[in-house]
């Protein structure tokens, strides 16, 4: 019953870490592209790209430092970690190639 408590505790955290680093990110997203192009600029590929690094973030930090303990709980390979970091800022940095070609 324990467990399961702390699991539901978790998967709220869950989500309010995953609203807020949404928030956070695409805050700053806007406010780079703003000052860059005099216009917010935002696209469906900067909020998955903000997908993967939360992704990313949570599974070589945030699940560490939560309720729910399990012995399941292991940081992603450096490898993969890598390659989730250059796909997502790939995915953020997309819209100026689409936006310079217009």
């Amino acid at each position: 019953m324990i467990k399961l408590g702390s699991f539901i505790v978790e998967l709220f955290r869950l989500c309010v870490l995953l609203v807020l680093t949404l928030f956070i990110l695409g805050g700053v997203e806007r406010l780079v592209y703003q000052s860059i192009f005099g216009q917010p600029l935002y696209n469906w590929s900067m909020g998955l790209g903000n997908l993967l690094i939360f992704f990313m973030l949570y599974r070589n930090h945030f699940q560490f430092k939560g309720w729910y303990k399990s012995e399941k709980n292991v940081k992603l390979p450096i490898l993969t970690t890598r390659i989730i970091t250059v796909i997502s800022l790939g995915l953020i940095i997309l819209p100026i190639g689409l936006s310079l070609s217009l």
